[in-house]
């Protein structure tokens, strides 16, 4: 896997772990079905859009043993003081990580940089929901 790979298939996972994180709190923290709607079909969509990517990128190589970061992350990660804190890490996560892949798709595959980036606005909108609901 070349070192562009690494940084697609980073924040693919990235992506789709948060949206997932944000479902789970319109479902079971918020109870609101439509809210919980929008960011499956999200999360889905995206789910489409990163199958289309991984046809081309090889997960053979993936040292996530060796990534450099990780305890960076690890520290950072391990810090949240309650629900409205995990909602928006977990918003930030999916926003920057969706712009490092339309970034990074630039210089590889731009048949799906616009749905990325449709995507990326979705979720801006979703996270004002998310928190007004919370507050």
């Amino acid at each position: 896997m070349n070192k562009v790979e690494r940084v697609i298939d980073a924040n693919c996972n990235r992506t789709r772990e948060g949206l997932r994180v944000l479902e789970e709190i319109a479902r079971f923290i918020l109870d609101d079905k439509d809210l919980f709607s929008t960011l499956k079909n999200l999360r889905h969509e995206f789910t489409g859009i990163e199958n289309y990517i991984r046809q081309n990128i090889s997960m053979l190589s993936r040292d996530s043993f060796a990534d450099v970061g990780k305890e960076y992350i690890k520290h950072l990660e391990s810090k949240r003081k309650d629900i409205t804190d995990i909602l928006k890490a977990n918003c930030k996560r999916v926003e920057e990580s969706l712009r490092v892949l339309e970034e990074f798709l630039k210089i590889t595959d731009c048949v799906k940089i616009e749905q990325i980036k449709q995507i990326r606005f979705k979720v801006y909108t979703a996270e004002n929901e998310l928190i007004e609901k919370l507050s």
